[in-house]
């Protein structure tokens, strides 16, 4: 001020108060924004939980089941007319190729049977979610 400068006027008082209102309601809709956007933990992994409840009950790692009855059918097919001739070796197929059906079957019910206990399990995530 020994300059000769002119000193700075006050600034005004109301204009601050008005600024830093505005100032704050932005502060708040940005923190209110963060907030939508965050994924809390808990809930992702009770998420994250349920989707692989779900993935294993509905059996994605079942596919075995008919290689498995393929396998065994082929293998007493070929056991069958390497130790039978003539008219035995076409009953003992017509045998195994029943007893490999019956024990597709067989496979289809315990598969349909566990899928049917499985259902309270199911209602109860339903229920949670």
């Amino acid at each position: 001020m020994t300059d000769g400068e002119d000193p700075e006027p006050a600034p005004d008082l109301g204009q601050l108060h008005d600024d830093l209102r505005a100032l704050r309601e932005d502060l708040g809709e940005f923190e209110s924004d963060v907030e939508e956007r965050t994924v809390r933990r808990e809930q992702l992994e009770g998420e994250l939980k349920r989707y692989v409840r779900r993935r294993m009950r509905r059996g994605h790692a079942r596919g075995w089941g008919p290689y498995l009855v393929l396998l065994y059918g082929t293998i007493m097919t070929l056991g069958a007319f390497h130790f039978l001739r003539g008219g035995w070796a076409i009953l003992a197929m017509l045998v195994v190729w029943l007893s490999t059906l019956g024990l597709y079957v067989l496979m289809l019910l315990v598969g349909v049977g566990t899928r049917i206990l499985g259902v309270p399990g199911r209602l109860r995530e339903v229920i949670r979610r």
